[in-house]
């Protein structure tokens, strides 16, 4: 003969001991540090949205949590029409996933990131696919033909600048490419 009562406390404590392992192991998750980092585009973010991922040289290290302008945030002591119109991005950036330790190359750290960014280290929207969605990209550029972009203010986070997306770029060489076809004298 069953005891039904015997077999409810069963039920009932396996179910919470079941949800009190869930919420343990994804706890974690919830305590993790994160660090905010900012970046600006002079350029469409079409297809970024929120929850897209931050990648560093392909490693999976964040994700982008706002998506916005910079004169919502910055300049607004000067009039509307001399605001810059910047695209600005905040993610989170996991520390552990990207070196987040104390010393040379932490990436994570103002001091330190300035010298990466001087050696080229840029934020970039790269296309995912061919589904039309775009993820963060954290690589190395040439500095030289990927400057910054000039701001005025201090940034409130973490700050690795921008460089132009690779399907920019791609647009921009195949527009250059059309206009040096059409100075080309054919018929001589």
């Amino acid at each position: 003969q069953a005891n039904f009562f015997k077999i409810g406390l069963f039920v009932i404590g396996a179910t919470i001991t079941l949800i009190f392992l869930l919420v343990l192991l994804g706890a974690g998750r919830l305590f993790q540090p994160k660090i905010i980092m900012e970046t600006y585009f002079n350029e469409s973010v079409q297809g970024l949205e929120l929850g897209s991922k931050l990648k560093y040289r392909g490693v999976i290290v964040g994700e982008a949590k706002t998506i916005g302008f910079t004169y919502t945030r910055y300049q607004q002591d000067i009039p509307m029409s001399e605001r810059l119109r910047y695209v600005m991005v905040e993610a989170t950036i996991i520390p552990r996933l990207i070196g987040g330790r104390a010393g040379a190359g932490d990436l994570t750290r103002s001091d330190t990131a300035k010298a990466e960014i001087d050696k080229g280290l840029r934020v970039r929207l790269a296309p995912q696919g061919i589904t039309g969605t775009s993820y963060l990209e954290i690589d190395y550029v040439d500095p030289k033909t990927n400057p910054q972009l000039p701001i005025s203010w201090e940034p409130a986070n973490l700050y690795i600048p921008g460089a132009q997306s690779t399907v920019t770029q791609f647009v921009q060489a195949a527009s250059d490419i059309v206009e040096r076809l059409r100075k080309v004298d054919i018929d001589g």
